[in-house]
Parts: C-alpha cells; sequence; structure tokens
C-alpha cells in the first residue's frame, strides 16, 4: 500500500520574493509580479511532498492591515483544520514578516508546522536567495520534527522562532536575526536540525482567537528620544487609543514628564507597557518605576511585537494583572 503524499499548502502574500526588477544587479523591485509558481518546479521536490498554492494578497509586506491578518490567520486555520494538510509555507516581504510571523502563531490553532520566509532580491536578481529559502521552509513543514513548535521562520538556512524573528541587518541578504536572536537550528541537506525547541506559549497553547472578530484593539507605540515632545502621548489619550507601548530608553524609561502622562493613560484605563526601544533584549520589572506609573513590563518582546500582544491581550482581559503574565508567558 502507498503511503499517501504529504500536502503542504503555500500562501503568496506578495513582497521581494514574488518580484521581478529592471535591473538584475538592483535590490529594489518595481517591475510585474511574478509568482512563485513560476520558479517552484525548479526546486526538485520528487512530488513529495504535494504543494498546492494560494495568492490571498500581493501587497509590499508593510502596507498589510488589520482587516489583512484577520483574513490571513482564518485562512491558514482552515486549510490547516483539513486532515490532509500537514502543513503550511508563508512567502511575504520581509520587512513585517515577524510582525505578521509572530501573530499567526498567537491565534492560529494547530500542532501542524508553519513556515514563514520570503526573499531580499527579486526573482530576476544575480543572487536571488527566494528559491533556497523557500525549499527550505518546504522541506520543514513536512518534517514532523517542526510538529507543535508553533510558527518559524526560515531565512539562508536558519531556522528561527517567529517570536524572536527579527529583521536585524536590512539591506544585506544575511538580515534575519544574524546575531543568533531566537535561531533554534537549521536547515542542512534538506533536513531540519534542531538544536532547541521555543518556551513560549504559542499556537495550541494559545488563549487567543479571531472567532467572529473584524477587528482586535488599536495600540500607539511611543518611542522616546531625546526632546521628545508630549504631542504623541496627548493625542493617544484624547482618540480613544486602547493601549499604549512605551519604547523607552536603555530598559523602557521616558523622561519623567512623559511618564507623568503615561500614568494619566493609565488613571483613564489605558493600559501601557514598558519596553527597550532598542528592538530587543529583556526588560526587567523595575518596582519603584512600574509601581509608580503602573506600567506593565514587557519583558523580551520588542515594541512592534508588544503592540501585538497587547492587542489580543485586551480581547481576553483589561486587567493589568493578568496582561503582566500574559507578557511573561507569550
Amino acid at each position: 500500500m502507498n503511503t499517501p503524499l504529504k500536502r503542504i499548502g503555500i500562501i503568496e502574500l506578495g513582497g521581494t520574493i514574488n518580484s521581478l526588477s529592471e535591473q538584475p544587479s538592483s535590490e529594489f523591485y518595481d517591475g510585474p509580479i511574478s509568482s512563485i509558481s513560476s520558479f517552484i518546479k525548479e526546486l526538485d521536490l520528487k512530488d513529495d511532498p504535494h504543494v498546492f498554492i494560494e495568492a490571498l494578497t500581493q501587497k509590499i509586506s508593510h502596507e498589510i492591515t488589520v482587516s489583512d491578518l484577520i483574513k490571513i490567520a482564518n485562512r491558514i486555520q482552515i486549510l490547516l483544520d483539513q486532515d490532509d494538510c500537514h502543513g503550511i509555507v508563508v512567502t511575504m516581504g520581509t520587512n513585517a514578516l515577524e510582525d505578521v510571523a509572530y501573530f499567526i502563531g498567537l491565534v492560529i490553532k494547530t500542532k501542524k508546522p508553519i513556515v514563514f520566509t520570503g526573499a531580499h532580491y527579486p526573482q530576476n536578481s544575480l543572487i536571488f536567495d527566494g528559491k533556497r529559502n523557500l525549499f527550505n521552509a518546504i522541506c520543514i513543514a513536512k518534517d514532523q520534527n517542526a510538529e507543535s513548535l508553533g510558527v518559524l521562520v526560515t531565512f539562508n538556512d536558519y531556522v528561527v522562532a517567529a517570536r524572536d524573528a527579527v529583521k536585524n541587518n536590512p539591506g544585506l541578504i544575511n538580515n534575519f536575526s544574524t546575531e543568533g536572536i531566537g535561531v533554534i537550528g537549521h536547515v542542512i541537506g534538506g533536513k531540519l536540525i534542531l538544536k532547541s525547541k521555543p518556551i513560549y506559549r504559542h499556537t495550541y497553547r494559545s488563549e487567543f482567537s479571531l472567532l467572529g472578530k473584524e477587528s482586535i484593539p488599536k495600540i500607539a507605540i511611543i518611542y522616546s528620544h531625546l526632546g521628545i515632545s508630549d504631542v504623541l502621548v496627548n493625542a493617544a489619550i484624547d482618540n480613544g487609543i486602547s493601549g499604549i507601548i512605551s519604547a523607552g530608553f536603555g530598559k523602557g524609561y521616558q523622561p519623567s514628564y512623559i511618564s507623568d502622562l503615561l500614568k494619566k493613560a493609565v488613571d483613564s484605563g489605558i493600559p501601557v507597557v514598558r519596553c527597550s526601544r532598542s528592538g530587543y533584549g529583556y526588560t526587567s520589572i523595575d518596582k519603584n518605576y512600574d509601581e509608580k506609573y503602573g506600567l506593565i513590563v514587557a519583558k523580551g518582546l520588542s515594541p512592534h511585537k508588544s503592540s501585538l500582544l497587547l492587542s489580543l491581550s485586551l480581547t481576553v482581559t483589561p486587567d493589568a494583572n493578568r496582561i503582566q503574565k500574559i507578557f511573561e508567558e507569550y
């Protein structure tokens, strides 16, 4: 009896991996859109797994909206709920890939592999990296060792947990988590080689759901700098924002006059999360500061990922203590 082929879905969202440029030496693209179906036969998959492709959108990733996010998540859930679908690969632009991948890992209920990838150069570039990245992503998605790991990201043979993935060297072909941030393994010779496993809650262990939702609470990020104006904080408070991320100096500190405004937000029922403007690193609880201003602490999350987690947290609880625990678990 023949063993049925594994069935892997590829969701196209657009970005550089779907693009062409006018010059093969250019890092930018402005030409027509080209589906990955144009080169997928070159990957030598030998019909195992069986791959099917769906194009959900064709957008530069930083143009993806919350409405798009919900649509993408719902479609991925529908596909993974099918018994014969063994995993999903998502191809998209790299600018917001870490945001989308982390969000999907918070709302999808599955133990099946979900792998995000893309390209840093267009399809007709001299150094198009999309083929290898896509091949590796498919290899991960069909590997049973990738089950229960949550959402993964792969570029340049590296495998990274979505929670910690970061585009930290834009402009270089090797620009995702290049300092080892979040790396849990590699793809070598078409095989997934794991070094560790994610410890934070995700996917099938997550409490968040998009069922029946058409939107999620809006969050503002206040990025600290010398001479920061109070205009943005006041605007957030006065315009019905649901939560605030305070991306402060060092481990997340704001000047006292901004901290006072953040306390005003907290007192009015707007939760405020303190994190570092550096983008990554661990932010510890500082009782003297956090209790004085009523702040939640992001722990190891970046400002932009903190905004997604805070938004989803507010769909399940308004309680600051419970939200603090969520930031420690996710």
